[in-house]
């Protein structure tokens, strides 16, 4: 159980401090376009702090320059985690705990001691600044140094832009609140 806790936490903190980090890339095409939203399924591997997570799926959704959805499977099939990430604030639940995260954007700013915004979690998300979309099985290196030396590939596939989609993220009254340590 301690595995799986520490795997949903790291993967949550790999995607808050995902704005504030270096990043390689694995492969790149010229084929990507313009989008205001995008959705796509996600293959990941991520690792760190010695624990390695090979087989995660996942679905990110977003609109540009306004809202990221990310949602991350188990290999059991089960979700694990939630995030949603606006212009202001993060959530971050954690459905393997029964624990969530819902902070302002300049708080964990603050925390962090970097500047993280969403313009910038979308481009390292991407890997590209220009508004490009991924394109079908680009994978993107996700890097950082802040804490313990995080790493993740994301694959993306079924990609799908222009299409209007919800971003859901419940959050009941079985959830315990917590806090990112000042």
């Amino acid at each position: 159980m301690m595995r799986i806790r520490f795997g949903i936490v790291f993967f949550g903190v790999l995607l808050l401090v995902s704005s504030c980090a270096s990043r390689k890339k694995a492969m790149q095409t010229t084929q990507s376009q313009p989008f205001e939203w995008m959705t796509s399924n996600l293959s990941i591997q991520a690792e760190g702090n010695g624990m390695s997570y090979d087989n995660l799926s996942g679905q990110i959704r977003m609109r540009k320059d306004s809202l990221v959805w990310l949602s991350v499977t188990s290999t059991m099939g089960v979700e694990a985690l939630r995030a949603k990430i606006s212009n202001d604030s993060v959530w971050i639940l954690n459905r393997l705990e029964k624990t969530y995260l819902a902070e302002p954007l300049d708080s964990i700013s603050t925390r962090l001691g970097v500047p993280c915004s969403l313009p910038w979690v979308q481009t390292f998300l991407l890997d590209n600044n220009e508004g490009l979309s991924p394109v079908e099985n680009q994978t993107v290196q996700l890097k950082t140094f802040f804490i313990g030396n995080l790493s993740a590939k994301i694959r993306y596939y079924n990609i799908k832009l222009n299409e209007t989609t919800t971003f859901p993220l419940k959050i009941t009254d079985k959830m315990e609140r917590i806090h990112l340590p000042r």
